[in-house]
């Protein structure tokens, strides 16, 4: 399969300024390095791959402080100038083990942080706050990165739900189980009192299957279209009959379980949920769907079969852990190679977030719902069980209009943003300003016409406006443009 080069878009110039199941420990992973991406003439970026990662330099990744900054804006949300100077003391394979091991990271400012604003988790406006203040300040951004994740692969919507507490419960599970056991937190999720109520898992009698969660099971959720039959979806619907909402959350009512022989997937036997579960993660398309997908969100789209059956080695060989893929897919060539740099348009997530971190803008979160939202992207009600669309779809005429006016909403907060203030040098002109920015937001990457419509735009700005005034619009410029809406 030839990789996609990367997607091109225009838009408005800116103009101004789990219960019973436990959590085991991850085994110490297995990794095997993944092959080397075939690369295409639209190649903006190579690297090496080793059980470490070295990539070797590259005209757009060429120095480590690049490379890492690649790694934050994939497996995080991107990171200040203070943060990108400590991880590139660390080095890059550093930083992937400080980012993957986060157990031992202290978090508990964010805590704390989040303790005083004395949200009600039974409201969705205050939850969304609450996770969004988590991406923005959270020592642990993998493990937000991977929340979010789940939540658009194992998707429940408030909506439907109608429990914001029982959403809360869920994304603390997908933060629990993270980089844990597929297995496990398939478990989990299945007895989760969001997806019991979204996918219907309460009507699911013996006497009456319900096969909504066994198909979604399969079909989105461990295998996709083409890998079962409507037989093996009716026997699963009955090995999970019987599992219903209690007053204290997941109960399993024995008389209203089928406990007779199931036929599913080549296996027979007086099958369980869990049966299932353990039957569907041992079937090879079960390790290449959720190998893909996670490659997917993380790198680019779509993966070369060799890159994906090294992942489905290593994720088979490591007791189906996602640390351990995600430790071969983030030390891998792939990861840093050209098909991935820059090559995937931000969630409104990932662009909010992104901004703020990169800035260090201080927030309480109250507008960042709304604003999310705006962009085509609710927190905790995604459009459909299949989760976001992503890609391209984030784009377009109104939502980019939305993206343009947070960068001028940013650019002009004088209460929390200084932008000459982050430049070293006192007194800085408008064209350091300018470098400033597209080095710190865009690597120091940018095409030569870009660059020069925005020198120009710098050299009319310093000649019409104060120096502050100048500033604010250049990093408008900067937030605004085509390759900051790119991860």
């Amino acid at each position: 399969m030839t990789p996609q080069a990367a997607p091109t878009f225009t838009g408005p110039t800116p103009t101004s300024p789990i219960g019973s199941d436990g959590h085991p420990p991850t085994p110490t992973a297995t990794v095997t390095p993944l092959p080397v991406p075939t690369p295409t003439p639209t190649a903006t970026a190579t690297a090496t791959a080793t059980s470490t990662p070295t990539p070797t330099a590259t005209p757009l990744l060429r120095s480590e402080r690049a490379r890492i900054a690649h790694l934050l804006r994939r497996a995080g949300f991107g990171a200040s100038e203070e943060e990108l100077n400590q991880y590139e003391a660390m080095g890059l394979a550093g930083t992937v083990d400080y980012l993957l091991d986060y157990e031992h990271v202290d978090d508990s400012a964010l805590e704390a942080k989040l303790q005083s604003l004395n949200f009600d988790l039974t409201k969705t406006g205050d939850l969304q706050r609450w996770w969004l203040l988590r991406m923005v300040y959270s020592k642990r951004p993998v493990r937000e990165k991977m929340t979010l994740f789940w939540h658009g692969l194992l998707t429940s919507g408030v909506s439907r739900v109608s429990r914001a507490e029982y959403m809360w419960k869920q994304n603390q599970l997908f933060r629990q189980q993270a980089l844990g056991s597929f297995p496990v937190l398939l478990k989990a999720v299945s007895r989760d009192p969001a997806m019991l109520i979204w996918l219907d898992s309460q009507s699911n009698k013996k006497s009456a299957p319900n096969e909504n969660f066994a198909r979604e099971l399969m079909e989105l959720f461990s295998m996709g279209v083409g890998n079962y039959t409507e037989q093996d979806v009716r026997e699963s619907a009955r090995a999970f009959t019987g599992w219903s909402l209690g007053s204290t959350g997941f109960t399993f009512n024995a008389a209203q379980h089928d406990d007779g022989v199931k036929q599913f997937l080549g296996q027979s036997g007086p099958f369980t949920g869990d049966d299932i579960i353990d039957i569907i993660v041992r079937q090879p398309a079960a390790a290449d769907y959720i190998c893909g997908k996670l490659f997917r969100f993380f790198a680019y789209d779509p993966p070369e079969p060799t890159i994906l059956a090294t992942l489905h080695t290593t994720f088979v060989d490591n007791g189906y852990s996602t640390k351990a893929v995600m430790r071969a897919l983030l030390t891998s060539e792939a990861f840093f190679a050209p098909n991935a740099y820059r090559s995937r348009i931000k969630s409104p997530a990932e662009f909010v977030v992104g901004t703020l971190r990169t800035l260090s803008i201080t927030t309480d979160g109250n507008t960042l719902p709304n604003l999310l939202a705006r962009m085509g992207q609710t927190l905790f009600d995604p459009p459909s069980v299949a989760g976001w669309p992503g890609g391209p779809a984030w784009i377009n005429s109104v939502t980019l209009l939305e993206r343009v006016n947070f960068a001028n909403l940013v650019a002009t907060n004088r209460k929390n943003f200084d932008p000459r203030g982050m430049i070293t040098k006192g007194n800085p002109t408008p064209k350091e300003v300018l470098d400033y920015f597209i080095n710190h937001l865009l690597d120091g990457n940018i095409a030569p016409s870009e660059s020069a419509v925005m020198n120009t735009y710098s050299d009319d700005v310093a000649r019409i406006a104060t120096p502050d005034a100048a500033a604010r619009a250049i990093a408008y410029l900067v937030l605004g443009s085509p390759d900051f809406q790119l991860a």
